[in-house]
């Protein structure tokens, strides 16, 4: 893959990370793979999707350069 083609894969991911942050923390929805509470809010993975997206989309900055 190019430069691009990836940053635009990479940017894909982060955008589903960041769905999958904004999913865990509405309370009163129904997450799966979770042990406690599994209708409640999830600060550690809404945290952790959301780490995950800021990598995504600093990681996609570098993947435009390396073409």
């Amino acid at each position: 893959m190019r430069g691009n083609s990836m940053a635009l894969v990479i940017i894909g991911v982060g955008v589903v990370c960041l769905l999958l942050a904004i999913y865990y923390i509405i309370p009163g929805i129904y997450h799966p793979l979770v042990s406690s509470d599994p209708n409640g809010s999830h600060l550690k993975h809404f945290l952790v999707f959301l780490a995950l997206a800021v990598v995504a989309f600093v990681g996609s900055r570098f993947a435009r350069n390396a073409a």
